[in-house]
């Protein structure tokens, strides 16, 4: 039984292929698929902010909501932006990430990021790279 929908729509795109969906019934005009189509191009493509690829080495740590540490090891900041970074060969004991809320601290080893802390939150893991993207909390300056 096909499911019932309360909003009448007049075009659709596929979320796994980006491409316009073509009705069995037309329910709108052609340039509805067409802006469809659009709209998930520009949705799938736009970003909070600008990123810069880098290669910094950093220390990291995964801090549970208590505050303890649940593991500590080394990744690669692999771009950077004002909101975030993403975070890739990650070494970790463990080799896993807590199956609880959890946030990362970060300090930058090397070139004009040295010193730089971050306190950060996951947003996505990156398969490609092995690795995290995450959001900026806080920036700090590590002693």
């Amino acid at each position: 039984m096909p499911m019932k929908r309360t909003t009448k729509r007049a075009g659709r795109i596929s979320a796994r292929t980006g491409k316009p969906v073509v009705p069995e019934k037309k329910l709108g005009p052609e340039w509805v698929d067409k802006r469809s189509a659009e709209f998930f191009s520009q949705l799938k493509h736009q970003r909070q902010s600008k990123r810069t690829k880098v290669t910094v080495e950093a220390s990291l740590k995964i801090m549970l909501k208590d505050g303890s540490v649940y593991d500590t090891g080394t990744c690669t900041v692999l771009n950077v932006s004002p909101s975030g970074a993403l975070l890739g060969k990650m070494k970790l004991p463990k080799n896993s990430f807590p199956a609880q809320p959890f946030t990362l601290e970060l300090v930058m080893k090397g070139g004009d990021f040295d010193g730089m802390g971050v306190e950060a939150l996951p947003v996505r893991f990156e398969h490609e790279h092995g690795g995290i993207g995450v959001k900026f909390l806080e920036i700090f300056v590590a002693v």
